[in-house]
């Protein structure tokens, strides 16, 4: 049996705490609502979600790059203060402009999977 070189489980251990807290403090950081606010940075996030190609904004990437998952998974990876932003802002969202949110929903969900407990956990 193979051991994995100390230097390489501390890369390896670092990288995974590293991509593990980013996730966590860009989320904590991140103001939804002021988002939701501005019309012109919520049309670019928009259009980065529904867009097949890279974002210019890397928050908005990044975001994109997580929305299967957080749709998926109801924020399941998400603290508590992530998953009230997700909830805060996608009632809004869907208030706001459900059209979009339908698109949004039909992209990351085509299948319809997880639109039910979605929406049961918007509702609860």
């Amino acid at each position: 049996r193979r051991k994995m070189k100390p230097k390489y489980f501390i890369l390896s251990l670092s990288l995974t705490m590293s991509l593990t807290l980013a996730y966590e403090l860009m989320y904590d950081d991140t103001y939804y609502e002021s988002i939701l606010k501005n019309e012109r940075l919520f049309n670019g996030l928009l259009e980065c979600l529904l867009s097949d190609d890279v974002c210019s904004n890397p928050v908005f990437q990044q975001l994109k790059d997580l929305s299967p998952e957080i749709i998926e998974t109801i924020c399941g990876k998400c603290t508590e203060k992530q998953k009230m932003n997700f909830k805060n802002s996608t009632v809004k969202f869907k208030k706001d402009r459900p059209v979009d949110y339908d698109h949004v929903l039909t992209k990351y969900d085509p299948e319809n999977k997880f639109r039910g407990p979605l929406e049961d956990f918007l509702n609860s």
